[in-house]
Parts: C-alpha cells; sequence; structure tokens
C-alpha cells in the first residue's frame, strides 16, 4: 500500500475535532449548566454526576462489542467507514441535545440519563472504527508517526476550541445551549469530511462467524506487547488525569493564594500547555525517526513526569512570581505531553500489526476497543483518589502540603509508566500488509 499523502493525512486528521470537542465540552460545562452553585439549577450535582458515570460506563463497555463488530464487518463502503457514516449524525444530535433542558425535575432527568447513554454509545460506536483506521490506511511506521502527529494538531486544536470559543462566545452574550449547538455542527462536519475523503485498503482475510467477542478479547491479552504495553498505559492514565482534576486545588491554593480571579487562570495555563504541545511536537517527531517509537515513549513521558513532580516546587523561590513559575512549568510540560498526543495510536497500531502475524486477522477494532475500555478506568479512579485525598488528608489539617503533593502523585504514576515501557517487547516495522 503507497503511503499516505499529506493532504489525506490532514483530511483524516479533521475527525479528531469530533473527538475531543465533545468530550471536553461535556467534561467542562455540563456541571456548572445543570447545576451552578449560583442562581437557579435545573438538575441535583448528584443526578448530573450519576448520568455522566453511567454514560462513561455504557461507553467502555461498548467499546470491545463495537471493536469486534467493525473487525468482522465487510462491506463495500468499508468496515470502518460504515460505523462513521451510520453514526456522525445521530452522535451530533445527542451532543447538541445535552444543551437543550426542555423540561425540569424527574422528566429532564430522565431525559439528560437517555441523552448521556445515546451520545456516549455512539461516540464509541464512531470513534473507535475512526481509531482503528490508522494502521488500515497507513502501514509504514514513519508515515504512521506523521498520520498521528498531524492527528495530534487536530486534538490540540479541539481542546482549544472547547475551551477558548466558548469563553469568547458567552462573553458576547451567548447561551451555552448556543454553544453547545454550534460545536455539534462542528463536530458533524468534522466526521462527514473523513468519511468522504478517506478510503480504508480492502482486508482479504475474514474472521470466522464464531470468532467471538469474548474469544478476541481474550486473544488480544494473549500479546504479550499488548498486555505489558496496557499496564504501562493505564499508569499514565492514572497520573495525567489526576494532575489535571488537581489543577484548580493547586491553582487556587499554591499559585494565587486569595485571588478570587484563579479560575480564569487555570484554562489559561492548560492553553499555555497545549501550544507548547504544538511546538516540541516536530522535536519529538524528528527523536521518534532516529531512535525510534519505543525510546521515544519513555524519554518524553520521563519528561512529563518529572515536570508535574517540579509543581511541588513552585513558590519556594522567588527569583519568579509564583505564575511565572506555573507558566514556565507547563511550557516544559507540553514536551513531555507531545508523547500523549502522538505516540499511543501509532504504538498500538505496530501492535495491531504484530498480531496479525500471531492470529491471521486484522483486529483494529477488538485493540482499540479493549484500550478504550481500560483507560476509563484509572480516569475514573483519578478523581475517586482525588475526592478522597482532599476529603481525608487536606480539609482535617487544611495543610498546604497536601496540595503541594498532587502533582508529585500524578507524576510518580507518569514516572512509573516510562519505567514499565521499558520492558515492553515493542517491534517496529513487523509487517506491511496490504
Amino acid at each position: 500500500m503507497a503511503k499516505l499523502s499529506t493532504s489525506k493525512k490532514i483530511l483524516y486528521g479533521f475527525g479528531q475535532l469530533g473527538v475531543t470537542i465533545p468530550a471536553f465540552f461535556i467534561s467542562t460545562y455540563i456541571f456548572i449548566f445543570y447545576s451552578p452553585l449560583q442562581g437557579s439549577k435545573i438538575l441535583d450535582a448528584s443526578v448530573v454526576g450519576i448520568a455522566v458515570f453511567l454514560g462513561t460506563l455504557v461507553q467502555a463497555l461498548a467499546n470491545p462489542f463495537i471493536g469486534n463488530w467493525s473487525d468482522k464487518m465487510h462491506l463495500k463502503i468499508g468496515r470502518r467507514r460504515f460505523f462513521i457514516f451510520t453514526g456522525f449524525i445521530p452522535l451530533s444530535l445527542f451532543f447538541a441535545l445535552i444543551w437543550f433542558p426542555f423540561f425540569n425535575g424527574i422528566i429532564m432527568a430522565i431525559l439528560l440519563f437517555f441523552y448521556l447513554l445515546g451520545f456516549n454509545f455512539l461516540f464509541a460506536y464512531v470513534v473507535l472504527p475512526y481509531l482503528a483506521l490508522i494502521p488500515e490506511i497507513s502501514t509504514d511506521s514513519n508515515d504512521r508517526v506523521i498520520l498521528t502527529t498531524i492527528s495530534a494538531y487536530f486534538s490540540i486544536g479541539g481542546i482549544i476550541i472547547a475551551s477558548v470559543f466558548p469563553t469568547i462566545l458567552l462573553f458576547f452574550g451567548a447561551t451555552l445551549s448556543e454553544v453547545g449547538l454550534i460545536l455539534a455542527i462542528i463536530t458533524l462536519i468534522s466526521f462527514f469530511i473523513v468519511f468522504i475523503s478517506i478510503r480504508e485498503s480492502v482486508v482479504e482475510e475474514k474472521m470466522p462467524k464464531e470468532y467471538s467477542v469474548l474469544r478476541a478479547f481474550v486473544q488480544t491479552f494473549k500479546n504479550r506487547t499488548f498486555t505489558r504495553y496496557i499496564v504501562a498505559y493505564l499508569f499514565f492514565q492514572f497520573g495525567f488525569y489526576f494532575f489535571l482534576s488537581s489543577l484548580g486545588y493547586y491553582v487556587e491554593n499554591i499559585v494565587m493564594p486569595g485571588f478570587e480571579g484563579y479560575k480564569s487562570y487555570i484554562g489559561l495555563f492548560t492553553l499555555v500547555a497545549v501550544i507548547s504541545t504544538i511546538i516540541f511536537s516536530p522535536l519529538l517527531v524528528w527523536y521518534t525517526k532516529k531512535s525510534g517509537e519505543k525510546r521515544s515513549f519513555i524519554l518524553f513521558t520521563a519528561i512529563l513526569g518529572l515536570i508535574m513532580i517540579s509543581t511541588a516546587l513552585v513558590g519556594t523561590t522567588k527569583i519568579l512570581s509564583n505564575t511565572y513559575q506555573m507558566f514556565l512549568i507547563m511550557v516544559l510540560a507540553g514536551l513531555g505531553l507531545t508523547s500523549y498526543f502522538i505516540l499511543p495510536n501509532a504504538i498500538i497500531s505496530e501492535i495491531i500489526d504484530e498480531d496479525e502475524i500471531l492470529t491471521g486477522y486484522r483486529r483494529e477494532g477488538m485493540y482499540f476497543g479493549v484500550q478504550g475500555l481500560l483507560e476509563r478506568i484509572p480516569s475514573g479512579l483519578s478523581g475517586f483518589v482525588l475526592g478522597l485525598w482532599i476529603t481525608y488528608l487536606y480539609y482535617p489539617t487544611l495543610n498546604n502540603l497536601y496540595i503541594r503533593l498532587l502533582g508529585v502523585v500524578g507524576g510518580v504514576s507518569v514516572l512509573i509508566t516510562a519505567i514499565l515501557f521499558i520492558f515492553v517487547p515493542l517491534k517496529q516495522g513487523v509487517k506491511k500488509h496490504g
């Protein structure tokens, strides 16, 4: 199969807007939309929390089933493109409906449960096959790194759109409902671009019908490379989301103690890290081409872990103000974050090539499905641990040491990822199919 052209890589990358925009916007705004601390609320925060949790659970459980289903699908339209085509319109619709509460009380609670369950199922239905296209449309390892790098740019762009765009529109008087509708339209357009522009390679082999989802799930863990990779990656997920979730506490208590406008800086610090990731990504691509995906992931992940740990030192020196120290840390964090945004999908693609040799089948969907299932566990666990940390360690003593240690906890978990990855027997370019 010929290398994917740059224009096709860019067109594929548009789909990442549809991945990151709705996920980031829901995480950021759904609680303050339905249950603000001030003013009238539509639903209790506990109801919103349960709805969000159940939606996430549905998405996690759906991933391996949809992955196995798409692996066994054989249609002229394409086994991955079929899911994008049949799912991107209802996905965008359910995302938009979340922001239009036509009722109150129990009826709205039921509708929100329905909207979030539908959105999360359709998110898995569309996004997993979209990600599974990577090893099918690009079979060269270096080419994949370029493809996932371009996709990472769009992913970062999606985060910027979902964080900065609402701020601007709300400033000019728009409502969150109107913002949600506009972002839903962007989501729809992004996946439509992928569908009309990307053609997947023809897969000749067919899985037997008796190759059940359970058998496929078990077979996935017989791949030693994948098993070691996913264990390491779960530590990364926990550390990353623990750090991200605790950033607000850190800015409030350590970086800007006593400053009422600290909340506006949380997004600004995040934006600095995202922009820094874009700037440093060519360095990661260069090093990956030179030394391989494994060494690159270990190095840049270790850098990220050390930078997270260094947040404990903010304010211990007066050479720079706390704010400038934090800005500097977030700039350096962008260097390490390049590994998170760019390499995992490229690495999974290499593992899938190895699996084809072991099983005789192309099982992109199942691998991305299993990863999607398992990565929800540490991301959810990070919030649970953070809640216990604040409730049972910080509040009884009001000792800011426990706030300083938040970055250390996240950083150590990320460093464990780098260490464990040393033992992942990743092989590059084991097979170029097609």
